[in-house]
């Protein structure tokens, strides 16, 4: 099988990269060889301590998920159930009290005192505004 130019230049490439790699590696003194060599060591020293401290992980994994478990079968027993809480009534407003007269609603005792002049002034343009729409 015959290579194509691509291949034979990629090869060509590689086999430079290694010779120029090689003779920069010829050309170390031994200071530096040997500061690279304990920085190599130094990496395989700490990256086998971190698979040795790594059981540590694993053994308490198992340990908080019954934990959590324990947790949770505690919270559920000691909820509230349906009988010991008081019945929760939902209040939505109808459609009938959502379209009350603003007397009506002045008459129930609503506070004024807090509407400015301008909120009022508000009111009437939303008043008139939406009575074209047929709403209110």
């Amino acid at each position: 099988m015959r290579e194509h130019p691509d291949e034979r230049a990629a090869a060509e490439l590689e086999r430079q990269v290694r010779n120029v790699f090689q003779a920069s590696v010829d050309d170390l003194d031994a200071a530096t060889l040997s500061r690279l060599h304990r920085s190599r060591r130094q990496a395989l020293d700490a990256a086998a301590g971190r698979k040795r401290s790594g059981w540590r992980w694993t053994a308490w994994a198992p340990v908080g998920a019954l934990a959590a478990s324990v947790l949770a079968a505690v919270l559920l027993l000691r909820s509230p159930s349906e009988t010991d809480a008081p019945a929760q009534i939902a209040v939505t407003p109808t459609t009938a009290d959502l379209r009350q007269d603003p007397l009506e609603l002045l008459a129930a005792g609503e506070d004024i005192e807090l509407a400015t002049e301008a909120d009022l002034e508000f009111y009437v343009w939303v008043e008139l505004e939406t009575a074209d729409d047929g709403v209110g």
